[in-house]
């Protein structure tokens, strides 16, 4: 069973990995299976006193204990709480595990490009369909789906894909430079960044510029790489302006309709009001699309003030993280979701100058760097951390946090 319990881990994982952005059933099934295992395994390792507690371990613990608790006292109760609460621990419970494992260095690098590679597909399909047979009206991977969506998946995999690349460069041999598979992923990168901008998503891409640049910053040893980098992203932005590509357009069609945010602004005032409903827990996670205006009007006339129901918009979710936090979980969610935000960041500069020392530690880094800049900057435009995007942030996350805690001390 010693044996049997981390071959099964992998395998499940990988598989998990492979069907994250392709195959919706396929995907939760070996999700489950890979956390069935992992729980197997916590359970023998708890046993044999293999394993410490973390303070990473406490803190997924309040993560989840806080979500329980807005789920079993929400205030709009029977309805998708429970829906929403097993998405959420899906995720969360993804990147706790993964963070416990004890994989190799190979299996590391192996895992992460998978990652990576796995997106491919499912990107020539959508691109497929958007661009050739005309099938979608918005550029999408298979499943993930709706644009925004998949846009956020697509930032993280960009970042990823430039960390690994420029880990590949970090060499003394001139030679690497020049090697295909380098080649490639140079490529590759540029090819994610491009399908940014071509779904439209213009969160999306100033969050992926943001990661670009940052990335080619704080990677590369060597000055005319960074320099290479800067000018890469910036002629391609220039490009996309210059073509007047859909993105721009849109840019300038919402300029001109003095409607920058895309009627965000109307969204959140629906989420600042709903959130005086059930302060402390929230009303459910999942439950933000039960909100109507007769709710609102009945909260804003209790203060003695006027409602105008041009103000407030209802496209089903509250397009910022923070706020659905807010609105779903209550001022706990809020409080543990920037406890999250802040004990994340913190790791990753903490650890920022060790992982630079070997290529699995910078794509590793870069990974998680850049599902944490996806997860919470495109937070502030749109609701990101569930389903397929939260489950990648955790992949990231997790293989990170189990990679330093296994080799950090031993370097």
């Amino acid at each position: 069973m010693n044996k049997i319990l981390p071959a099964l881990d992998l395998v499940f994982l990988s598989l998990m990995v492979l069907s994250l952005p392709s195959f919706e059933a396929p995907k939760n099934i070996f999700l489950v299976s890979y956390l069935v295992t992992r729980l197997f395994s916590e359970a023998q390792e708890f046993k044999e006193d293999i394993q410490k507690w973390s303070l990473w371990d406490s803190l997924f613990m309040v993560i989840l204990f806080t979500a329980l608790l807005s789920t079993l006292f929400a205030g709009f109760s029977g309805l998708e709480e429970w829906k929403g609460f097993k998405v959420f621990l899906t995720a969360i419970l993804t990147g706790w595990f993964l963070s416990r494992t004890h994989y190799t260095k190979n299996q590391y690098q192996f895992l992460f490009k998978l990652i990576i590679l796995s997106t491919i597909p499912p990107l020539v399909w959508g691109l497929y369909e958007f661009l050739i047979i005309h099938s979608k009206s918005t550029l999408e991977i298979h499943s993930v789906g709706h644009v925004n969506h998949s846009a956020i998946y697509l930032v993280m995999i960009f970042g990823a894909t430039l960390a690994w690349f420029l880990s590949q460069l970090n060499t003394k041999e001139k030679v690497s430079y020049l090697k295909l598979p380098t080649i490639i992923l140079g490529v590759l990168s540029l090819v994610f960044f491009i399908a940014l901008i071509i779904g439209e998503s213009r969160g999306a891409v100033g969050i992926a510029t943001l990661i670009g640049l940052i990335l080619f910053n704080l990677l590369p040893k060597k000055k005319s790489i960074k320099i290479l980098g800067f000018a890469s992203i910036l002629s391609t932005l220039l490009l996309a302006t210059f073509i007047n590509a859909n993105i721009v357009q849109k840019q300038i069609r919402n300029q001109e309709n003095h409607n920058v945010l895309a009627f965000r602004d109307l969204v959140w005032n629906v989420s600042l009001e709903a959130s005086r409903f059930h302060p402390v827990l929230g009303i459910g996670m999942s439950n933000w699309h039960f909100i109507t205006s007769e709710q609102l009007k009945k909260s804003v006339e209790a203060r003695g003030e006027i409602f105008n129901p041009h103000n407030y918009r209802f496209p089903g979710h509250s397009h910022n993280l923070y706020l659905t936090a807010l609105v779903e979980r209550g001022i706990v969610g809020l409080i543990v979701t920037f406890l999250f935000m802040i004990v994340w960041a913190k790791k990753l500069i903490e650890t920022f100058q060790w992982t630079r020392k070997s290529k699995e530690g910078s794509f590793l880094w870069g990974g998680a760097v850049s599902a944490w800049i996806a997860t919470f900057g495109i937070g502030l435009v749109n609701t990101t951390f569930h389903h397929e995007h939260g489950i990648l942030a955790c992949l990231f996350l997790g293989l990170y946090l189990s990679y330093t805690r296994l080799f950090l001390k031993k370097n």
